[in-house]
Order: C-alpha cells, then sequence, then structure tokens
C-alpha cells in the first residue's frame, strides 16, 4: 500500500512539475507582443520641434504644410527618423520624415 501511494504522489508530483514547466513565464503570446511593444516605444524619443534637423523644419515651412502647426515632434532612434504631429484647426495628422527632410510613409 505505502508504494502504491508513492508511486501516485510521484505521478502527481511530475505531473505539477511538467504543466509549470508548460505555462511559465515568457512563453505566451501576450508577454512577446507587450515586449514588442515596449521596444517600440523605447526607440520613439521625444524632442523639441527646435531639435528637428533643418531639412525637415524646412518642408514643414513649405507649400504642403503652411497652415500646419508643429504639436510635437518625436526621434525614432532605430530608424533615424522623426515622426511630427501637426494640427489645422479641428484636424491633426501625424507625419513621418527622414532626416533629409523626405516624408516616409507611416
Amino acid at each position: 500500500m505505502k508504494k502504491l501511494l508513492f508511486i501516485f504522489a510521484s505521478l502527481m508530483l511530475l505531473t505539477v512539475v511538467n504543466t509549470n514547466a508548460q505555462e511559465g513565464p515568457g512563453n505566451d503570446d501576450t508577454t512577446l507582443k507587450s515586449g514588442a511593444a515596449i521596444a517600440a516605444v523605447q526607440e520613439k524619443v521625444k524632442i523639441n520641434v527646435d531639435e528637428l534637423p533643418d531639412a525637415i523644419k524646412t518642408t514643414l515651412t513649405g507649400d504642403n504644410y503652411k497652415d500646419w502647426e508643429v504639436v510635437s515632434a518625436y526621434e525614432l532612434k532605430s530608424k533615424s527618423q522623426y515622426e511630427v504631429e501637426v494640427k489645422k484647426g479641428a484636424e491633426t495628422k501625424t507625419l513621418k520624415f527622414s532626416a533629409d527632410g523626405k516624408e516616409v510613409t507611416l
């Protein structure tokens, strides 16, 4: 009877250990997705509008954006690009530029 109880307890312990190994931290998709989101947020750094490269400032004062007000600016470190939020009346846009002032599609 003791052997039977010991075998049963051993099997239960193995089942618990095996279940925890399969469902441990870092193994589900939400952990991976949130990690990717954190990495994306960390590469985007808010900067002052006057810190934008001169080429971007020139583009923003051109005919295409002359009526738009720059609300905020961000530097995308890993891509050497800049994201600029602009506003005209109630309408807002987010624009992305390369350092040479050319607009990049989002």
